[in-house]
């Protein structure tokens, strides 16, 4: 079975701060210097797009990648013990309220109790093929 590749949900509200943070850098930085406003605000502007765009899960095998700006962490899908959807603003940085929680049979995959929360755009077919590699897999 080939990779498959699940893109994060981006909600309204960090299209919001993508579009708020840089415009307000851009327009502080009118009466500077014209190297502060290309090195330190179009720094700024692509930090702030690499935090929106550089997100994703990939599922490969018995593994799931999940990559957090750009870096990849590799989770074994046997050690999951049970996923369900969740939403909320407070447990995570995800860029969306709505998540799939993940928990693991054994704590040191994590080395922490608490669940790992990511958001794919496709949280039903990401639980199903999830479940469809590991049966063991509780849908809460």
């Amino acid at each position: 079975m080939g990779k498959t590749v699940y893109r994060s949900k981006i909600d309204w509200w960090a299209w919001l701060c993508l579009l708020v943070v840089p415009v307000s850098m851009w327009f502080t930085a009118f009466d500077m210097p014209w190297w502060y406003a290309v090195f330190i605000c179009g720094g700024l502007t692509a930090l702030c797009l690499i935090g929106l765009f550089g997100c994703w899960y990939e599922i490969d095998g018995k593994s799931l990648m999940v990559y957090m700006f750009f870096r990849p962490t590799r989770l074994p899908i046997d050690k999951i013990k049970s996923v369900k959807k969740t939403t909320g603003i407070l447990s995570t940085a995800a860029m969306s309220t709505k998540r799939v929680s993940i928990s693991f049979t054994d704590r040191s995959v994590l080395k922490s109790f608490a669940p790992l929360e990511i958001s794919p755009k496709n949280r039903d077919g990401f639980m199903a093929q999830l479940k469809s590699i590991n049966p063991n897999i509780k849908i809460l």
